[in-house]
């Protein structure tokens, strides 16, 4: 008997506009109750086909725990609540965040960021010797 899918019921209820931090409860809360479950059965003494056939017709269809979230408007995040806030604030925020996307960037690749710097150092220092170079050969002392 295949374990049920919680991802289908994570996808479902974040689709409907539950929050996700009450989604990631709900998931984790669940998960963990048909583990319960399957447990339960194996101390019962049956096989492993057999406790995790028992954990699912205990735990009920998932459909019905999502339609009952589903009911429950105190679950909803606050973007369905606030629908035309949610589209002046996410865009802002993601415009706010772009500066800080090259830093994070940037802590996570900072030995190649050293070498490109150093090397950009070198090439500049390169460049201005030869332009000076080049201005002396050509201007009369």
């Amino acid at each position: 008997m295949p374990r049920p899918s919680f991802a289908e019921l994570r996808n479902e209820l974040l689709s409907s506009g539950i929050s996700p931090r009450q989604v990631y409860r709900a998931v984790t809360e669940i998960n963990e109750h048909f583990e319960d479950l399957v447990d339960a059965g194996l101390e019962d003494g049956r096989d492993r086909h057999d406790a995790q056939k028992f954990a699912v017709d205990a735990l009920g269809d998932l459909k019905d725990i999502s339609a009952a979230m589903r009911e429950q408007p105190e679950l909803k995040s606050w973007a369905w609540h606030h629908p035309k806030l949610a589209l002046l604030v996410y865009p802002l925020a993601c415009i706010a965040a772009l500066p800080a996307v090259p830093l994070v960037a940037g802590a996570r690749n900072a030995a190649e960021l050293a070498r490109w710097a150093a090397c950009l150092l070198v090439g500049g220092f390169l460049t201005a010797f030869l332009f000076l170079l080049l201005q002396l050969t050509i201007s009369p002392i």
